[in-house]
């Protein structure tokens, strides 16, 4: 069988210029508004025009209320759109340079959520590609770091079978070198998870706080193989991942004993496992029979106007298990890979998994006593739904599009 990758597939958006420093912005609430009324009982006010307003959020003063209504509804039409306000004034907004182009905060809701917590050092997300650029900048500091291990001796210091996996390993050429590739899928990936906040330079990422581990699966030294499939997740259980995200084309893995037990035995030891839905506009995906994993669809993400419309390429079916924003995201990137560039935009379900593997992260973060499925449960009912963008895919996405600051509410 031909194993082919959901790398990128689509094509490559141009890098994102800088904000200019002080830049603020807004963007509208999903369905909440601000109305005046004379009478509320339980949940419902009385407007000025004497017909009911339903879903009263709360009361903000004295014939005032916050509602939970539709855009045709006769709240949209007689009240104010309730603003989420973003921009340099605000706490938790970080320095980098290119934090107000990523969209995909504003959709999730991230700075407020930041409020809570910005990630845990001791929450590791192992990520499954084929290349990282340890060096970039932005990673540097952000990735897992084998503490049994001790650097550049040529010895299995902590006896795990792997000599100076300081940081993770490469299954494809079998030694520590995790760069090796001309790609940049890993790297963009890694940023999305945990780019570093505040150092006045390109991104942040969703868990800026937690560890990546680094794992180089996929190139071509070798043939993919159930083997390395196998070995990789063991390798991320065994050394203490809490989450596992893959952007991959699992769907022929998905009938494979040694893969199935790879996701068993990651299940077995508490650990949480994502993957992208696929980018075939394919409803019901093979992959969707593996019940333990989380697969993430991908909705629009460039900016307010096509937000939470599922991604044109993107799987969905009764089996995708939530959305996440991958239609772009901009993220860092390997520096050969665009020119001087280190930044760019890419779009695909392997954009949209890690951006949901990172909101499980800050839950576990804020939660260190929750089982890997009380994570997910708490990420799939944190979600907002999005059936009323999607109307011919009601249904078929999931628990909806996740929402960090609800997850951590």
């Amino acid at each position: 069988m031909k194993w082919i990758s959901s790398l990128l597939l689509l094509p490559l958006a141009a890098f994102a210029l800088p904000v200019q420093k002080g830049q603020t912005f807004k963007v509208q609430i999903p369905g909440e508004y601000i109305v005046t009324g004379e009478t509320v009982t339980g949940e419902t006010v009385t407007g000025e025009t004497g017909k009911s307003l339903l879903n009263v959020k709360r009361q903000l003063g004295k014939n005032l209320y916050l509602v939970k209504a539709s855009e045709k509804s006769l709240a949209a039409q007689t009240g104010h759109p309730n603003y989420a306000y973003y921009g340099n004034h605000m706490e938790n907004v970080p320095n980098d340079d290119l934090y107000a182009d990523q969209f995909h905060h504003q959709m999730i809701f991230t700075n407020q959520a930041w409020n809570t917590t910005t990630g845990s050092k001791e929450i590791v997300v192992a990520v499954t590609d084929n290349e990282f650029e340890m060096d970039h900048d932005d990673l540097k500091g952000q990735w897992w770091v084998n503490q049994n291990e001790i650097p550049g001796n040529g010895i299995d210091d902590d006896n795990n079978g792997y000599v100076d996996d300081v940081n993770g390993w490469d299954f494809m050429g079998q030694d520590n070198d995790m760069n090796d590739d001309t790609g940049t899928h890993g790297t963009h990936v890694a940023g999305i998870i945990a780019a570093k906040a505040n150092n006045k330079i390109g991104v942040a990422g969703i868990a800026p706080n937690v560890k990546v581990m680094p794992l180089r699966w996929y190139g071509s030294e070798r043939r993919w193989s159930s083997a390395i499939v196998a070995e990789t997740y063991h390798y991320a259980v065994d050394n203490g991942a809490n989450i596992i995200t893959t952007s991959y084309n699992i769907d022929g893995l998905a009938d494979d004993e040694a893969y199935r037990d790879a996701v068993r035995y990651a299940s077995a030891n508490n650990v949480l496992i994502f993957n992208s839905a696929g980018n075939g506009s394919k409803k019901n995906p093979n992959r969707q029979k593996v019940e333990e994993i989380a697969l993430v669809c991908s909705v629009k993400s460039k900016d307010a106007k096509k937000a939470d419309k599922k991604s044109s390429f993107s799987n969905y079916g009764t089996g995708i298990d939530v959305c996440a924003p991958g239609d772009p995201i901009l993220s860092t990137v390997r520096g050969r890979y665009l020119g001087e560039s280190r930044y760019g935009e890419l779009r695909g379900t392997s954009m949209a998994a890690p951006a949901a593997a990172a909101v499980a992260a800050l839950i576990w973060s804020h939660n260190p006593n929750f089982s890997a499925e009380e994570v997910k449960q708490r990420l799939f009912e944190s979600s907002d739904n999005i059936d009323k963008k999607n109307f011919w895919h009601k249904g078929l996405l999931g628990a909806g599009r996740i929402n960090a600051f609800k997850a951590l509410e």
